[in-house]
């Protein structure tokens, strides 16, 4: 179902997706007590949120029915993992990674339980953990949920290895659009003119400034669609989403407006220290001092983190 949905056009996608809740809730009420339906609604639920127009509510429902696939049936692996996941989008990293952790040590044979951790890692800002994690995860299974570890490693400018996960959906919007991003890191911008059209319509990849970008369009045209990103994206949820945006928005020139993007990014607990000093799309404003301040944020937020890390010891 979600490869399906990520082939649907963006528009028709929103009737799709609420078409298979609508379905998945008539299940859980004619049977309440069968947990992979509960997970499975939680999962439609989020994709509303991110692909659609569930925005906070989708959030919300989604933990719900991960959480009530959890109390009927607690050792569900891929429930709680999930449910890791959206506590650190959410920016509950204390309860995400202490969730996490615990789910490795009690399942250290499910890959399921490796690939939550990496997730969480990649929030908390250790990315060498989180790549780890990752191939933790590989090693024990292939599965398309696998992708988004393309992150951990194009962070650090291990693009090669980003590739290698993102292989592991080809042909997925998500895969289609962070892979354009991976290229342009690895300064292959004609590989990344060409892939591009292959990228989604959702606003969230912000495809018309990126095409825009490669091709080097006036720099008008450009700013203007970075004001557009900037008015329909800030206010959004995912901190992870807003660094991915600013990062693109920085290596199009778009200083100003990358740097709302990535500070709301760290204010949203992806405390990116080290992303920010090694990712080959932001080498264009490491001089700034605006920069250098954002950096120190990410700090101050992995300290905090270590700090109830410590408290909670």
């Amino acid at each position: 179902m979600r490869r399906i949905c990520e082939r649907w056009p963006f528009r028709a996608r929103s009737k799709l997706i609420k078409d298979a809740i609508a379905i998945l809730q008539k299940v859980v009420s004619l049977d309440p007590n069968y947990a992979p339906a509960w997970e499975v609604l939680g999962r439609r639920y989020y994709f509303d949120a991110i692909y659609s127009d569930g925005g906070e509510a989708g959030y919300q429902r989604s933990n719900e029915s991960y959480h009530r696939a959890l109390l009927l049936e607690p050792g569900r692996v891929s429930a709680a993992g999930l449910l890791a996941a959206q506590e650190a989008e959410g920016g509950n990293l204390d309860r995400a990674y202490d969730d996490a952790r615990a789910l490795v040590k009690r399942r250290p044979d499910a890959a399921y339980a490796h690939f939550s951790l990496a997730y969480v890692l990649r929030y908390v800002g250790r990315l060498n953990e989180a790549q780890s994690e990752c191939d933790k995860a590989l090693a024990i299974d292939a599965n398309y949920n696998w992708r988004t570890c393309a992150l951990a490693f194009a962070e650090t400018g291990k693009s090669v290895r980003a590739i290698q996960f993102l292989e592991q959906d080809t042909g997925s919007e998500w895969s289609n659009s962070v892979r354009v991003s991976v290229l342009m890191r690895q300064g292959k911008i004609l590989e990344a003119q060409q892939a591009a059209p292959q990228m989604t319509e959702n606003p969230m990849w912000m495809r018309g400034l990126v095409e825009a970008c490669l091709a080097k369009a006036p720099p008008t045209d450009i700013h203007r669609m970075a004001e557009q990103a900037e008015n329909e994206l800030l206010a959004k949820q995912n901190p992870e989403m807003k660094y991915h945006q600013g990062t693109l928005l920085a290596a199009c020139g778009e200083k100003q407006i990358a740097f709302a993007f990535l500070r709301q990014a760290v204010a949203g607990n992806y405390c990116a220290h080290q992303a920010l000093q090694s990712d080959p799309l932001l080498a264009g404003v490491r001089g700034d001092a605006e920069f250098h301040q954002i950096v120190q944020a990410a700090a101050d937020c992995q300290k905090k983190f270590a700090a109830a890390q410590d408290l909670g010891r």
